[in-house]
């Protein structure tokens, strides 16, 4: 699933409401075309996750938002890929 525009306060509620559940065919999250992140997107790929039970990659990830998830000790559990290790 690809995932574009701002990933913020103003636009986590909406982006929240996006199933990403298992019966979707979701494995992988590309947040290549986020233009803009702040804390709130952590929370829209936490609920994701856990909708997904844990089971998604985050790749393409904006660099301010891999900082947040590294400041609040959340990458691993988020399976953020580095750069060197993205599967697309």
């Amino acid at each position: 699933m690809l995932v574009s525009g701002p990933l913020t306060l103003e636009t986590a509620r909406a982006a929240s409401l996006t199933e990403v559940s298992a019966g979707r065919n979701v494995s992988v999250i590309d947040l290549a075309g986020v233009t803009a992140v702040d804390s709130a997107a952590l929370g829209v790929l936490m609920h994701w996750s856990r909708q997904h039970g844990g089971k998604l990659e985050f790749i393409n990830i904006p660099e301010n938002l891999r900082s947040l998830a590294d400041l609040y000790d959340v990458a691993t559990m988020l399976s953020i890929a580095t750069p060197d290790n993205s599967t697309h």
